[in-house]
Formats: structure tokens, C-alpha cells, sequence
């Protein structure tokens, strides 16, 4: 594994909306990584298997009454011919399989897709950055997030979505009930949170807390940082927002996940255009925190830093 930079930043400056997170316990065996096979390429024709039970989806005997009139599962390249440019998302998070089910119960019309990644880390990644707007859940401790017309889910390998369109109580009754006959089957293993998230200030912050794993991330979630990851493929960002009574804080963690170098502490510091960091290297780890002074830099450097 090539060389990890934690890279850390404050920011008073940033909006952040509110979304939902993985159901964390701090201190998991979760792996904070996985490794993954390589994703098909754009050119890569993939398949598409009219095999319902390859996934673990809904049959009419769950839903009495209810008409079931698409079960499809994607597998590979497959994808893009479903949802095209907006797949790439999804492969950059380590895409297996998804099915998809639309499904009629009681005047209620429901589009299901379940997707599987190839380990809980893609899956809570796609899952953090996916939510928003949670009148229910979303922080770390639930792994689902509720609005009007969503739920979405974050368990094991999987990632769930059941939208509606209506937006009733009905609507979400039935969105419920299927997200519970769902989630006793798709539960498994969590993503393990990268240590310094768990120690003071940060640690009472992390239901913010988002996972970038590929250049569209960064476009939609830093944009400023963008030029830097154009070329590298093999990154994480663990991107934490908050705000305390210093102000709206940005907090990233940066780290390798092969062999190509990552932008420098510095290069970081001039594409957020911020200025004043302090900065600290051991054990093949890079941390720097930036904010308005040098003094708060070095205060949240202190209280976070975690020697290897």
C-alpha cells in the first residue's frame, strides 16, 4: 500500500446539508479497507442476469397483495445502460450487482434498488454520500435516513434505496415495511471509522461524516480539490463538516490505497485556498490541520493526532 496522507481542514466558510451515515459502532471489527476487484471499464460490455435470486429482494409472498411487475439484477458494465452517465458514482465505490424491483401495493407505486459493493466500506461510502434531506435517522447511529419520498439504507456490502411517488403516509408505510423485511437480509459486517474520528473534538461530529472514493466525488462534495485527483486513481477521503463554537469546520483524512503519490499538505492548503496549517509526519502518515490561525491548526492537531 502506498503512503497515506491524513490531511486535515478547518473552514468557516463551508455549507453542509444534512444526510445520513452507516450504522457505526466506534470500535468495530469492520475493515476500514477492502480489497476489490477492478471495476469493468467504460468499454466493457458487462451482463445483465434475469436471476432475481442472486439478490436478496422482495417476492409478492412478502407483500400480500402486492404486483411485482419488474425483478431485474445488473451485474458489470450493465449498469450503465440503466442509469448511464450516473453509474460511474457507483463503480468508483466498488459496484458488484443491483437489482432493481418496481412494485404496486394499495395504489402505491415503489421503485426498489439494492445494491451490493464489493465490501461495507463502498457500501457506507455510496450510502453517505447518496442521503440528504433526513426528516428521520441519518446520523451514524441509525444507518437509515427518511424523507418524504426515500428511504434509504446502509448495511454490510449493501446499499439500499426504495423511493415513492406519491410522497403519503401510505406510501411511507409500505416504504417501511420493505425496508425491514429487506434489512434482516442484508445485514453483515460494518465499515470501521479511521481511528481520529473517535477522539475529542471531532468524535460528538462524525454523523457528518462523508466517504469520496474517485474524482466525482471529489467534483460534487471539494470541487476546489479536483485538479489535484484528476490523475490518481486510488484514493479515500474521509470528509467530516461540523461546526462548533470556533465556527463551520472541514476536516478531510486522505489516503492512498495503491502505489501513486498524493498531493502534497501544501498543494491541498492552495487548492482549498485557505492559508495557515500545521502540518505532522510519522510513521508514513501526513496530518495537517488548517484553519485561520496557526493556533487553533496546532490546538486540533494535538487532540486528534494518532502516533502509529
Amino acid at each position: 500500500m502506498g503512503k497515506i496522507y491524513c490531511i486535515l481542514f478547518l473552514s468557516f466558510s463551508v455549507a453542509f446539508g444534512a444526510w445520513g451515515n452507516g450504522n457505526y459502532v466506534f470500535g468495530s471489527a469492520g475493515p476500514e479497507f477492502c480489497i476489490e476487484t477492478p471495476h469493468p471499464g467504460i468499454g466493457s460490455a458487462g451482463n445483465k442476469k434475469n436471476k432475481i435470486a442472486d439478490m436478496p429482494v422482495l417476492s409478492p409472498s412478502d407483500l400480500p397483495g402486492a404486483l411485482i411487475s419488474r425483478s431485474d439484477v445488473y451485474v458489470g458494465g450493465a449498469l450503465w445502460g440503466l442509469i448511464n452517465g450516473a453509474a460511474d458514482l457507483y463503480y468508483e465505490y466498488g459496484f458488484d450487482r443491483m437489482a432493481l424491483q418496481e412494485i404496486e401495493l394499495e395504489g402505491e407505486n415503489l421503485r426498489l434498488e439494492l445494491y451490493r459493493m464489493e465490501c461495507p466500506v463502498g457500501a457506507y461510502g455510496i450510502f453517505s454520500v447518496s442521503v440528504h434531506g433526513c426528516a428521520e435517522g441519518g446520523p451514524a447511529s441509525t444507518g437509515y435516513c427518511i424523507n418524504r419520498f426515500q428511504y434509504q439504507l446502509y448495511s454490510g456490502n449493501y446499499y439500499l434505496s426504495i423511493i415513492n411517488y406519491s410522497g403519503s403516509d401510505k406510501a411511507r408505510e409500505i416504504s417501511l415495511l420493505a425496508a425491514e423485511l429487506l434489512s434482516n437480509r442484508i445485514s453483515g459486517p460494518l465499515a470501521g471509522l479511521p481511528g481520529m474520528f473517535n477522539k475529542q473534538p471531532v468524535a460528538g461530529y462524525t454523523d457528518n461524516i462523508r466517504l469520496i472514493r474517485g474524482i466525482i466525488g471529489v467534483r460534487n462534495v471539494i470541487p476546489g480539490l479536483a485538479h489535484l485527483f484528476e490523475t490518481i486513481d486510488d484514493f479515500e477521503i474521509w470528509h467530516l463538516g461540523f461546526e462548533d463554537d470556533a465556527g463551520q469546520q472541514e476536516i478531510m483524512l486522505v489516503k492512498s490505497r495503491g502505489s501513486q503519490p498524493l498531493p502534497e499538505a501544501g498543494a491541498v492548503a492552495e487548492g482549498m485556498s485557505m492559508a495557515g496549517y500545521a502540518a505532522r509526519e510519522t510513521g508514513g502518515q501526513v496530518v495537517a490541520v488548517m484553519s485561520a490561525g496557526f493556533a487553533r491548526s496546532n490546538e486540533l492537531l494535538d487532540s486528534i493526532f494518532i502516533s502509529p
